[in-house]
Protein backbone atom coordinates (compact mmCIF):
# COMPACT_ATOMS: atom_id res chain seq x y z
CA UNK A 1 0.00 0.00 0.00
CA UNK A 2 2.86 2.36 0.85
CA UNK A 3 4.46 1.62 -2.51
CA UNK A 4 1.23 2.47 -4.35
CA UNK A 5 0.90 5.80 -2.53
CA UNK A 6 4.56 6.57 -3.20
CA UNK A 7 4.18 5.75 -6.92
CA UNK A 8 1.02 7.89 -7.22
CA UNK A 9 2.71 10.79 -5.42
CA UNK A 10 5.76 10.62 -7.69
CA UNK A 11 3.57 10.37 -10.80
CA UNK A 12 1.45 13.36 -9.74
CA UNK A 13 4.54 15.42 -8.93
CA UNK A 14 6.12 14.50 -12.28
CA UNK A 15 3.02 15.43 -14.25
CA UNK A 16 2.72 18.71 -12.38
CA UNK A 17 6.39 19.52 -12.93
CA UNK A 18 6.20 18.68 -16.63
CA UNK A 19 3.12 20.81 -17.15
CA UNK A 20 4.98 23.86 -15.82
CA UNK A 21 8.15 23.24 -17.82
CA UNK A 22 6.75 22.33 -21.24
CA UNK A 23 5.26 25.71 -22.12
CA UNK A 24 2.48 27.98 -21.11
CA UNK A 25 -0.35 25.70 -22.16
CA UNK A 26 -1.93 28.77 -23.75
CA UNK A 27 -2.68 28.84 -27.43
CA UNK A 28 -3.67 31.90 -29.39
CA UNK A 29 -7.39 31.67 -30.21
CA UNK A 30 -7.83 30.62 -33.81
CA UNK A 31 -9.80 33.75 -34.68
CA UNK A 32 -6.85 35.96 -33.59
CA UNK A 33 -4.15 34.18 -35.59
CA UNK A 34 -3.03 36.04 -38.68
CA UNK A 35 -5.36 39.00 -38.19
CA UNK A 36 -4.29 42.32 -39.59
CA UNK A 37 -2.97 44.66 -36.94
CA UNK A 38 -5.70 46.70 -35.37
CA UNK A 39 -4.81 50.10 -36.79
CA UNK A 40 -6.09 53.52 -35.78
CA UNK A 41 -4.46 56.31 -37.79
CA UNK A 42 -3.51 59.44 -35.87
CA UNK A 43 -6.23 61.60 -37.44
CA UNK A 44 -8.92 59.07 -36.51
CA UNK A 45 -7.45 58.63 -33.03
CA UNK A 46 -7.65 62.39 -32.55
CA UNK A 47 -11.39 62.32 -33.39
CA UNK A 48 -11.97 59.36 -31.06
CA UNK A 49 -10.03 61.07 -28.26
CA UNK A 50 -11.96 64.31 -28.66
CA UNK A 51 -15.52 63.11 -29.26
CA UNK A 52 -15.83 59.45 -28.26
CA UNK A 53 -13.31 58.31 -25.69
CA UNK A 54 -14.74 60.34 -22.80
CA UNK A 55 -17.73 57.99 -22.56
CA UNK A 56 -16.35 54.87 -24.22
CA UNK A 57 -13.39 53.84 -22.06
CA UNK A 58 -12.73 51.61 -19.07
CA UNK A 59 -12.69 54.46 -16.54
CA UNK A 60 -15.75 56.26 -17.89
CA UNK A 61 -18.52 57.28 -15.49
CA UNK A 62 -20.97 56.46 -18.28
CA UNK A 63 -21.74 52.82 -17.55
CA UNK A 64 -24.01 52.58 -20.58
CA UNK A 65 -21.38 54.13 -22.86
CA UNK A 66 -18.56 51.83 -21.82
CA UNK A 67 -20.82 48.76 -21.94
CA UNK A 68 -21.90 49.48 -25.50
CA UNK A 69 -18.36 50.26 -26.69
CA UNK A 70 -15.09 50.33 -24.81
CA UNK A 71 -12.20 51.51 -26.96
CA UNK A 72 -9.73 50.21 -24.35
CA UNK A 73 -10.95 46.66 -24.93
CA UNK A 74 -11.93 46.76 -28.59
CA UNK A 75 -8.72 45.14 -29.80
CA UNK A 76 -9.12 42.33 -27.23
CA UNK A 77 -12.46 41.19 -28.65
CA UNK A 78 -12.86 38.22 -30.97
CA UNK A 79 -12.62 39.09 -34.63
CA UNK A 80 -16.36 38.78 -35.21
CA UNK A 81 -17.11 41.08 -32.25
CA UNK A 82 -14.57 43.65 -33.47
CA UNK A 83 -16.21 43.67 -36.88
CA UNK A 84 -19.63 44.09 -35.29
CA UNK A 85 -18.46 46.98 -33.11
CA UNK A 86 -16.80 48.71 -36.07
CA UNK A 87 -19.96 48.34 -38.14
CA UNK A 88 -21.99 49.77 -35.25
CA UNK A 89 -19.58 52.72 -34.95
CA UNK A 90 -20.05 53.41 -38.64
CA UNK A 91 -23.84 53.17 -38.43
CA UNK A 92 -24.40 55.39 -35.37
CA UNK A 93 -21.90 58.03 -36.49
CA UNK A 94 -23.29 58.07 -40.04
CA UNK A 95 -26.84 58.44 -38.67
CA UNK A 96 -25.79 61.30 -36.38
CA UNK A 97 -26.61 59.38 -33.19
CA UNK A 98 -23.10 59.70 -31.77
CA UNK A 99 -22.04 61.74 -30.04
CA UNK A 100 -25.52 62.03 -28.53
CA UNK A 101 -27.45 65.29 -28.80
CA UNK A 102 -27.51 65.62 -25.00
CA UNK A 103 -23.71 65.25 -24.88
CA UNK A 104 -23.19 67.78 -27.68
CA UNK A 105 -25.52 70.27 -25.97
CA UNK A 106 -23.34 70.06 -22.87
CA UNK A 107 -20.04 69.97 -24.81
CA UNK A 108 -20.54 71.69 -28.18
CA UNK A 109 -16.84 71.39 -29.04
CA UNK A 110 -17.24 67.59 -29.17
CA UNK A 111 -19.68 67.72 -32.11
CA UNK A 112 -18.30 65.98 -35.18
CA UNK A 113 -17.80 68.03 -38.31
CA UNK A 114 -18.88 66.55 -41.64
CA UNK A 115 -15.24 65.80 -42.46
CA UNK A 116 -14.69 64.09 -39.09
CA UNK A 117 -17.87 62.05 -39.56
CA UNK A 118 -16.73 60.95 -43.01
CA UNK A 119 -13.24 60.08 -41.76
CA UNK A 120 -14.50 58.09 -38.77
CA UNK A 121 -17.14 56.21 -40.81
CA UNK A 122 -14.66 55.43 -43.59
CA UNK A 123 -12.09 54.16 -41.08
CA UNK A 124 -14.64 51.95 -39.28
CA UNK A 125 -15.96 50.53 -42.56
CA UNK A 126 -12.48 49.87 -43.92
CA UNK A 127 -11.28 48.22 -40.68
CA UNK A 128 -14.36 45.98 -40.62
CA UNK A 129 -13.68 44.91 -44.21
CA UNK A 130 -9.97 44.38 -43.50
CA UNK A 131 -10.70 42.26 -40.42
CA UNK A 132 -13.28 40.19 -42.28
CA UNK A 133 -10.73 39.46 -45.02
CA UNK A 134 -12.96 40.61 -47.86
Amino acid sequence: MKNLILILTIATASITFLSFTTGTGYEMPSDKVGLPAYDVPDDVQEIIDNSCYGCHNTDSKSTKGKMKLNFDKLSDLKQSKQIGKLMKISKVVKNGKMPTKKFVEKYPDKKLTDDETTLLVTWADNMAVELSGE
